[in-house]
């Protein structure tokens, strides 16, 4: 269960830390920062040590190291933690440490074929990474009439690398996303997921909103065997119609009757005008010991491919929009009924213009809500949530609004995706703070200035404010500017496989 109060007699333990020999030197000292550790409590003007990936000691007293970095009137944080990135590119990541993001994790849908996946990005990545398995991937290869062709995909992904334009055809085919999984495949189902899970994945993926051809039945065995393997599971629900939380209600009643771990993925988007009800429950579901949270991202805009299930007949009455709210990513054009359908047939990218500022108030300030970016692959013009997530909720939301206190906004950013992760990803134990022993993933900022930059018309821009970020206790950005050959990332795995 996520623990949502922090202990504040760790704060105590921590500056005794401070005492040190007088002799010992650190690779790099932090020095004079603000340093808030949200699981602590602590938020003092202290000194932090660094030897090679790990944080040695934080503490009052004066400290030296082979490096020295001045952080007077900034904030020292431990990395940002994002639950629910799209874009692994360097491009992407580029954006994502300008953001103060140190690990970035796919686990709306997971990854098919995770193995080869991790393999791609070890020794390339930025950030720290990870992801669920994929359910789509599961249940596609799941049924009869596929088995042949996903022998075939997965001989393209070996040829030709997740580029493979046949392995990328796949995931919109909309046959399959339309074929209920028979009883008798889902052995077939759960093997894919054990193989998944063997193989490093943190959890299930399960973007059930955009498969509407999954029944409750098979909702019902994949959150039975998730609990089965007490891991959780990352459920984008299905789109509600109106006002309506059906798809919320769902997921809900399934993870508490079978004891599954639930993440609600971009409660935003899915609740709308319903989120005050959406919100009640998830608090409901917690007081009586079920492990239910929830993300939000702080836009009003929603971002997804135009071929989905989302936007089949009927999506105006479901979604409250109509062909003026989407926003065509490649050219910023805003569409028509004649551009909807032609670009439904090609498929590509729209942003959604769906919500209200109030909905996306009330998601951030719910103590059980954390912040996730739903970060979209690069492109010039995608969703600005792919830059400046992070920045946008500590410069709006924190400084200009004063929605949330400082603290307890980072902790959505950082301790409380840590607590998410570490029954099933035991590394996880060692993100998400800013203590003795920890992870290196530092994010250094400045308060007053913090805020993101990118736009819906302009497209994508770096977010200001952040100085510098440390990834497994490399710089990867410096003085405001990206380190350009850094690459500390590390797989974050599941239980099975337990690296970094």
């Amino acid at each position: 269960m996520i623990r949502l109060i922090a202990r504040g007699a760790l704060v105590l333990q921590l500056v005794i830390a401070g005492t040190v020999s007088g002799a010992e030197i650190f690779d790099l000292v932090i020095l004079d920062g603000r340093v808030i550790d949200p699981e602590s409590e602590l938020d003092a003007v202290l000194n932090v040590g660094i030897v090679d990936d790990r944080i040695e000691i934080v503490t009052d007293r004066p400290i030296e190291g082979r490096a020295a970095l001045d952080a007077r009137g900034l904030v020292v944080s431990p990395g940002f933690i994002d639950l629910h990135v799209h874009g692994f590119s360097t491009e992407a990541q580029r954006y994502q440490v300008r953001d103060g993001i140190t690990t970035a994790l796919e686990l709306e849908s997971g990854v098919a074929e995770i193995a080869n996946w991790l393999d791609s990005l070890t020794g390339h990545s930025i950030v720290n990474f990870g992801a669920s398995a994929d359910h789509f991937w599961a249940r596609y290869g799941a049924m009869s009439a596929n088995r042949a062709e996903v022998s075939e995909l997965q001989q393209s992904l070996n040829r030709h690398g997740r580029q493979s334009p046949q392995f990328r055809r796949w995931r919109f085919d909309r046959a399959s996303r339309r074929k209920t999984l028979e009883p008798t495949e889902y052995a077939a189902m759960r093997k894919q997921h054990v193989r998944a899970l063997d193989a490093g994945a943190v959890g299930i993926g399960f973007p059930v909103g955009y498969h509407p051809a999954v029944d409750s039945r098979e909702v019902s065995e994949l959150f039975r065997f998730a609990a089965d393997r007490e891991v959780p599971v990352f459920v984008h629900v299905r789109m509600p119609d109106g006002a309506d939380l059906l798809g919320v209600q769902e997921v809900l009643a399934t993870a508490m009757a079978h004891g599954t771990p639930l993440q609600l993925v971009h409660i935003n988007s899915v609740s709308r005008g319903s989120i005050d009800v959406a919100l009640a429950l998830i608090a409901g579901a917690r007081e009586r010991g079920h492990d239910v949270t929830a993300e939000v991202y702080p836009y009003t805009a929603a971002s997804t491919n135009i071929a989905t299930a989302i936007f089949d007949t009927g999506w105006q009455d479901r979604t409250g929009m109509g062909y003026g709210d989407l926003q065509w990513q490649a050219t910023g054009e805003r569409l028509t009924e004649e551009t909807f359908n032609r670009f439904r047939e090609t498929g590509g990218v729209v942003i959604a213009h769906m919500m209200r500022e109030d909905w996306i108030e009330q998601a951030i300030s719910a103590p059980e809500v954390m912040i996730a970016s739903d970060g979209m692959r690069y492109a010039p013009l995608a969703h600005p949530r792919t830059a400046g997530t992070f920045s946008r909720v500590l410069g709006r939301y924190v400084r200009e609004r004063s929605l949330i206190p400082l603290r307890q906004a980072l902790a959505k950013m950082t301790w409380l995706p840590a607590q998410r992760l570490e029954t099933v990803a035991p590394a996880a134990a060692r993100k998400g703070r800013l203590q003795a022993g920890m992870d290196a993933d530092i994010v250094i900022f400045d308060p007053d200035t913090i805020i993101d930059t990118a736009t819906y018309t302009d497209g994508l821009s770096y977010s200001r404010g952040i100085h510098h970020v440390l990834v497994n206790g490399e710089f990867v950005v410096r003085n405001g500017e990206n380190v350009p050959d850094a690459r500390p990332g590390r797989p974050l795995l599941g239980e099975a496989t337990s690296g970094m």
